[in-house]
């Protein structure tokens, strides 16, 4: 019989998100690390920031918000 570690795990539904919900989401994120979603972004690409679920999830976020901005052009 395999045993599953249970974690308690934050899963982005990003399909079901909607603009309303994906500013909600960024700014959960802003909140809870105290950083903007663009600073956030500097220290990804600066390589400070190990990966972590949350780092994904709000990256993911973060990508869809540039592309939404790209295409309100």
């Amino acid at each position: 019989m395999q045993t599953v570690a249970k974690k308690k795990w934050k899963c982005v539904n990003f399909k079901n998100v909607g603009i309303a919900g994906l500013k909600k989401e960024l700014a959960a994120f802003e909140k809870k690390y105290g950083w903007s979603t663009q600073a956030f972004l500097q220290k990804i690409e600066r390589g400070e920031l190990d990966e972590s679920n949350d780092f994904i999830d709000w990256l993911g976020l973060a990508e869809i918000d540039r592309h939404i901005q790209m295409g309100e052009r």
